[in-house]
């Protein structure tokens, strides 16, 4: 395999070392909630990587179901799209350090919290007192095969048939075109690779709750579209912990695994 990190190409832009492959304007940085740092960040920080407060992950039942379809092998090419902080890409790139590992996300605060910790092993922080928490630290790590970015999900830097899995998480009823998206990780994705998606498909707006709902259109549109389906689980059900009493939601997730088919 090449070295890591170089199938991202050099990019347009760069900010503290993050590379930028789409120019987000003023209004998009705004009305994008995922930029709001200390409101966002926290709880994202505070759901992937504040373990001891939880009594363990809380979406470890997320982890294990995209484990179970990952390959078994010594190395490969593997990207998030959509990866928050980073947990689930990072947890994958310390128990595999020979696999080439991306993290892609739109938001750059998400994403600079992700490098900081995953990349630069700088302790990060999430002041959860609002939530009956502390203020909690957590001790980063120094991961030279995972590489993070930013980018649009249906517009990624990444060459043709390069990847051997992508996976997206809680992310496709976030984006204006599913259907284009799939599209574009088609591209990225290897003939004979292997694309994970879960998502609760808690769509944003009316129009696209009448385009995507029930499943069986998504479902219907990718078989349609030269994919292979290799599971559907649905539900797979996820709880997120919103505080210290016990509160949660509770997310009924759909699960896909469907692969490019070799020829």
């Amino acid at each position: 395999m090449t070295a890591f990190g170089t199938l991202l190409p050099p990019p347009p832009a760069k900010r503290r070392g993050i590379p930028l492959y789409y120019d987000k304007t003023e209004e998009e940085v705004r009305q994008d909630v995922y930029e709001r740092y200390d409101e966002l960040v926290a709880r994202q920080t505070a759901l992937h990587l504040a373990d001891e407060a939880h009594g363990g992950y809380p979406l470890q039942p997320l982890a294990d179901y995209l484990g179970r379809w990952l390959p078994d092998s010594p190395a490969a090419a593997i990207a998030d799209v959509g990866c928050s902080v980073g947990r689930l890409i990072g947890d994958l790139a310390t128990a595999h350090p020979a696999w080439d590992c991306y993290g892609l996300d739109f938001s750059y605060q998400m994403l600079r919290q992700a490098r900081d910790y995953w990349n630069l092993g700088e302790t990060v922080s999430a002041n959860l007192l609002r939530y009956g928490y502390g203020h909690d630290t957590f001790s980063g790590k120094r991961l030279p095969n995972l590489h993070f970015a930013l980018a649009d999900a249906a517009a990624l830097p990444f060459p043709d048939a390069s990847l051997d899995v992508l996976f997206s998480t809680f992310l496709i009823d976030r984006i204006p075109d599913p259907f284009r998206a799939f599209a574009e990780w088609r591209r990225v994705i290897k003939p004979g690779g292997r694309l994970l998606c879960v998502s609760p498909l808690n769509f944003l707006k009316r129009e696209q709750w009448e385009k995507y709902h029930p499943p069986v259109r998504l479902l219907d549109h990718l078989l349609t579209t030269g994919w292979q389906l290799a599971d559907l689980t649905d539900p797979l059900w996820l709880e997120e912990p919103m505080d210290r009493r016990g509160s949660c939601i509770r997310w009924k997730t759909l699960a896909l695994v469907i692969d490019r088919p070799a020829v």
